[in-house]
């Protein structure tokens, strides 16, 4: 949508389309930036609306347009950065003008989730590919229906001939929706995506279909929440998660239980450079909600959610029955230490440990929630494998480091 760096054209405020100024657009790390020497007299410390018209893009309107540099002198330069682009459309209005029922958003995430390769056979000179995805998943309780696409596009020059495989999803509601509801229903898709393929990337499209023309616009934002995070949670392809996408989606946008303890998960998956403590700590948070929204128990407490869920952790984390009490008691140690400060807790997980634990409690909440969902057994399969080979893998190496060489080879002395 936007693939240069760098767009020139004019900008003005709104209804004063006769005092255009010049302007540079620039794109720096998925940031719209506008270099003008267009202001207001008036002190503000924003603009709410920018409109403008440029070359190769036509009219675009910037909303909430944040001043980032100001100077001052023989000419006023002002360095804007809009929070939302609107591309090819003045923004009306009334605020109820901009609303729609269908739109499309294309992210390279699900190219990589599909997983489907193009190559040449140059024995029989001809292009192989696997056959385009299009599916469609009816969400009845709010009225939307999803269709995610997988297909193989090409542009030919003189000299080149380029191939790109493209996924996008559509959405498409039984009743208008605004700008921002759009948004909402794209980052729910997105916390799937997180959730079952560990990533999400900066959208390439985002257009929306007016309603009474049926011609399409753009809008661009940065998506810095869910784009620029690549985690190791889990990784299940396409194929193997399909038949259950009607159950995850159809959770996610109307099981307000569930897609509250995805939003808890979402504080490990999503974050970047966190310490192990609170990775645990964010953990615990959200295995407590997941226990109290879920258990059935009467009594919401760690220690009591720890042994309800004990089955679970023993088969994720092949932890023995009959090592489980004191392993729940060193959690609840942990948390008490991290969470309330209990400094005088003795026999706590290490730094390193915490990771690991976090990991696996993070998958009993997901193992949960697909239980209570129903989904199919091949998945809950891969969740157990995914689990089984991270846990006990990051115990080995926690043994490695915690070894002592020295006091290893005296003991393998033969006496």
């Amino acid at each position: 949508m936007l693939n240069d760096k760098k767009y020139y054209g004019e900008v003005w405020l709104t209804g004063q389309e006769d005092k255009r100024c010049f302007c540079i657009m620039t794109i720096i790390d998925n940031d719209v930036q506008l270099e003008t020497n267009l202001y207001s007299r008036s002190v503000v410390y924003k603009q709410l609306e920018i409109q403008g018209e440029f070359t190769g893009l036509g009219y675009i309107t910037f909303v909430d347009c944040t001043i980032l540099k100001s100077e001052s002198g023989m000419i006023e330069m002002r360095v804007y950065g809009p929070k939302y682009t609107f591309i090819n459309v003045h923004r009306p209005k009334v605020e109820n003008d901009i609303a729609f029922n269908k739109f499309k958003v294309t992210n390279d995430a699900i190219v990589d989730w599909v997983d489907n390769m193009t190559g040449y056979n140059s024995e029989e000179e001809k292009l192989e590919k696997e056959d385009d995805v299009k599916d469609e998943i009816r969400i009845d309780g709010i009225g939307l229906t999803l269709t995610i696409q997988h297909s193989l596009n090409y542009r030919a020059r003189r000299k080149e001939l380029t191939f790109n495989n493209v996924g996008y999803v559509t959405f498409e509601s039984d009743q208008p929706i605004t700008i921002l509801k759009s948004i909402d229903l794209y980052n729910d898709f997105q916390k799937i995506l997180h959730l079952i393929v560990s990533k999400s990337k900066q959208f390439a499209y985002y257009g929306f279909e007016c309603r009474s023309c049926k011609k399409w616009a753009n809008i661009y934002y940065n998506d810095k929440k869910y784009a620029k995070s690549n985690n190791s949670f889990i990784h299940i392809k396409y194929d193997e998660v399909k038949e259950d996408l009607p159950i995850l989606f159809s959770a996610i946008y109307t099981n307000e239980k569930f897609n509250f303890c995805i939003e808890k998960l979402m504080e490990n998956l999503l974050s970047r450079q966190i310490s192990h403590n609170k990775r645990f700590t964010n953990s615990i948070s959200t295995f407590e909600a997941f226990g109290k929204l879920y258990s059935g128990l009467k009594q919401n407490n760690l220690k009591k959610f720890l042994h309800h869920y004990s089955g679970l952790f023993g088969l994720l984390g092949k932890i023995k029955k009959e090592d489980f009490k004191s392993f729940a008691s060193k959690i609840v140690r942990s948390r008490n230490y991290h969470v309330h400060s209990n400094l005088d807790n003795k026999n706590i997980f290490t730094e390193f440990e915490l990771l690991y634990i976090a990991l696996l409690m993070d998958f009993v909440v997901v193992y949960g929630l697909f239980l209570e969902l129903k989904v199919s057994e091949g998945l809950l399969e891969k969740i157990t494998m995914k689990c089984q080979s991270v846990y006990v893998g990051m115990q080995q190496t926690n043994r490695i480091l915690n070894a002592d060489p020295l006091r290893d080879s005296e003991n393998k002395k033969p006496k």
